[in-house]
């Protein structure tokens, strides 16, 4: 670069940029939010503040740092031999911002497992996702108390390949959860109009997870394969801020599909598809009049089914024709 930035930085100001695009995305997805659900329970309410708050303190400690090597420090080659505490709190940001977002998702999954399985699907999610905060809190911290640069090929595959790993990992088994429960509830439904809706979700939760685990994936290959801590500043710039968009896009998204179930009463059949709100996510199982429980589907929304025959609305027309 010519007596200014290394080549890595550069990536790092590319990765900044972005990332300070998307969070505009994600405060304005935040608004949008608390402006539109306010029935939904205060835990989620709760978790939507904790996520902004972390996206937003990752962002000015990025913007921090960035600072702080690219204009303080312009030209100065001696200040890339020293840890700015902002560069790794920045990614203990991050951390912290997937392993929330995760832990929304294997709940999610818990309660749309039959009750015979439910532990065996979540709790190796759950050990993914708690490694992941283990390995990734551990590297920041180092990071933080050495500020030496020379320490992070040491703690390379015991501390940052494993975080980027297990992130990947807990990704994937989200998404493939989701996407067979999802479509066994659907294949097992007679109503066209759930299969639809389901068939929706799993695409939801597909594209929710490609995005984010083609970014982990390329970041794990800049670990292991450059083993430079370069390019992957840049990516891990943006991962945080893709995992926060798509919890608010999840929870955004759930207005869309009501307005398509509403639509789907003109439909010649008389099945309807009611999309209650999310407040009810909380409680995930609620108890009949007989003591027993019951697990409602939820992804994006909880989906009760309701079939009306189509006789009794004939014959009610009938009735108000000879009235």
């Amino acid at each position: 670069m010519g007596g200014g930035l290394p080549d890595g930085f550069v990536s790092a100001f590319v990765g900044g940029f972005i990332s300070s695009m998307i969070y505009g995305i994600t405060t304005l997805q935040t608004y949008v939010y608390y402006m539109h659900y306010t029935e939904d329970a205060l835990i989620l309410k709760l978790l939507v503040a904790a996520v902004w708050v972390l996206d937003t303190v990752h962002i000015s400690f990025m913007m921090h740092a960035l600072y702080y090597y690219q204009v303080i420090n312009y030209g100065v080659p001696t200040s890339f031999e020293y840890i700015i505490w902002t560069l790794p709190g920045s990614d203990l940001m991050n951390v912290f911002i997937v392993f929330a977002v995760q832990c929304f998702f294997a709940h999610q999954i818990y309660w749309l497992c039959r009750p015979q399985v439910k532990w065996w699907v979540t709790a190796p999610i759950m050990v993914l996702v708690l490694a992941q905060l283990g390995f990734g809190a551990e590297t920041d911290i180092i990071e933080m108390i050495y500020h030496n640069p020379s320490i992070v090929p040491q703690i390379m595959y015991y501390g940052v390949t494993p975080a980027v790993a297990t992130i990947a990992l807990a990704e994937v088994m989200i998404t493939v959860s989701l996407c067979v429960l999802l479509y066994g509830r659907g294949s097992s439904s007679p109503v066209a109009r759930t299969k639809r809706l389901l068939n929706t979700l799993i695409i939801y939760a597909i594209n929710r997870c490609l995005l984010t685990s083609v970014v982990v994936i390329v970041e794990l290959v800049t670990v292991v394969d450059i083993n430079v801590d370069t390019w992957s500043i840049g990516l891990t710039f943006v991962i945080g801020k893709l995992y926060a968009n798509s919890l608010m896009a999840s929870l955004n998204s759930r207005e869309y599909l009501r307005s398509r179930s509403a639509s789907f009463h003109s439909d010649p059949p008389s099945n309807t598809v009611h999309f209650p709100k999310l407040s009810k996510l909380a409680g995930g199982v609620e108890s009949s009049d007989d003591g027993t429980g019951r697990s409602d589907v939820t992804e994006a929304a909880v989906i009760h089914v309701t079939t009306v025959s189509a006789l009794n609305k004939a014959a009610a027309l009938r009735t108000e024709g000879e009235v």
